[in-house]
């Protein structure tokens, strides 16, 4: 019997410990969602993780609507084009399956993770111009 107590210490810690803080991690997360059934949503809405909604498709894809590379061009309704898209966009509501899928998506993406990123940012994008004194 005192052969299985160093295997079961090993166990514990370096298995069981992390097994359950993950385990109480994702229950913290299990009732909370990012989007909700019923909503509409404007373009580009964004979920942290997850990506932009394109109100067109209904769906949320991972660039912004429109946004131009120059070695692709215009990316809408999840692909890149040679135009940008001038339709008028309106808010559109998601189905059910793609609100199931960004939510899952966002609890595996650690949204507490990314808000602590996001947090410390600097959105500046001057250096330190931004925060210079008169006279300095």
């Amino acid at each position: 019997m005192a052969d299985y107590v160093p295997a079961l210490i090993f166990f514990s810690i370096f298995i069981g410990i992390p097994l359950v803080a993950k385990y109480l991690e994702y229950r913290r997360y299990a009732g909370k969602t990012a989007v909700k059934e019923g909503i509409e949503y404007r373009n580009n809405h964004h979920v942290l993780g997850v990506g932009y909604y394109h109100a067109s498709t209904g769906m949320w894809h991972l660039h912004p609507w429109n946004e131009y590379r120059e070695d692709r061009g215009y990316y809408w309704s999840g692909e890149w084009h040679a135009e940008p898209d001038q339709r008028p966009t309106t808010p559109t509501t998601p189905s059910p399956a793609e609100i199931d899928r960004v939510n899952k998506a966002w609890r595996k993406a650690d949204p507490q993770k990314m808000v602590n990123f996001w947090a410390h940012v600097d959105r500046f994008g001057f250096g330190h111009a931004v925060d210079r004194h008169e006279g300095s």
